[in-house]
């Protein structure tokens, strides 16, 4: 995928606005290329993986999991379990934090 690190990178921005708008009880800050989101103990990383042009993402809630961009779905689709989405799971696991 020729332009896989701007759609990562524009993703990755979108997720920080995102956070920053709808979860004010939480951290969130750009490490190196690396998004963090924090509350108290648990730390969710997302990041940029060119090698395999995917986005993971770490959980305290439900682990680690793979993500790739699907052209057609203009979203970031689960390796493992292709039901899941980048996004939709993202806000449902902050949800719980409230």
């Amino acid at each position: 995928m020729d332009n896989f690190k701007e759609i990562a990178n524009k993703t990755l921005n979108a997720i920080f606005d995102m956070i920053e708008k709808n979860y004010a009880h939480l951290d969130v800050d750009f490490e190196q290329e690396n998004l963090r989101i924090e509350k108290d103990d648990k730390v969710f990383i997302l990041s940029v993986h060119n090698p395999s042009l995917q986005i993971w993402l770490s959980s305290p809630l439900s682990g680690a999991h793979h993500f790739e961009f699907v052209s057609d779905k203009n979203n970031w689709t689960g390796t493992r379990d292709r039901k899941l989405q980048l996004t939709e799971m993202l806000k449902n696991e902050l949800d719980s934090l409230k």
